[in-house]
């Protein structure tokens, strides 16, 4: 019996071990993923360690229209944020888009193109208070363009559009 205590605290220290996943050392694979109806909807590199949970985005992917044009390309980073786990706090692990990035319409015409810039922003977690995460915001450097190839000033809404899709957690990726 007086070892419980012992087995107890060490797997609490185990259990909880959080720490900033480096990229550069995971293992990748590329693979391609399909529309239910068998277009291609993506291709690009996912994190070996996570693929049987979730297929966690690394390096450079490119996703399509379901009629075959390009939708999107461009760059991800896999990290981590707090989650209070049931044995304390654990890591939840999102990928997030930087660098250049572009977008384009459903006739294959560039829809915006730019390059972004990385600050933080709050997500709510299990864990009271949330956590920071790295997050990619649209800036006026970036260029828009109407289905015509036309460049346009963007609304509120495009740049929510593309914001929005700026990272992708866990829960994210268990929808594709």
């Amino acid at each position: 019996m007086r070892l419980s205590p012992y087995i107890l605290t060490f797997m609490f220290f185990v259990s909880c071990k959080t720490s900033r996943t480096e990229v550069e050392y995971l293992n990748k694979t590329e693979i391609s993923e399909y529309y239910v109806s068998g277009e291609i909807k993506s291709i690009g590199t996912i994190d070996d360690f996570h693929k049987e949970f979730n297929n966690f985005r690394l390096g450079f992917w490119r996703e399509f229209y379901k009629n075959g044009n390009l939708k999107s390309e461009g760059n991800y980073k896999l990290d981590t944020y707090k989650q209070c786990c049931v044995s304390g706090i654990c890591d939840g692990y999102y990928s997030y888009k930087y660098g250049e990035w572009k977008y384009y319409h459903e006739n294959g015409n560039l829809k915006a193109k730019g390059k972004y810039r990385i600050g933080k922003k709050h997500k709510k977690t299990s864990c009271e208070g949330g956590d920071e995460i790295n997050f990619g915001y649209i800036t006026d450097t970036w260029n828009f363009y109407d289905v015509n190839g036309n460049e346009i000033k963007p609304s509120e809404k495009d740049i929510i559009e593309i914001e929005k899709s700026s990272f992708l957690d866990e829960w994210d990726m268990m929808k594709n």
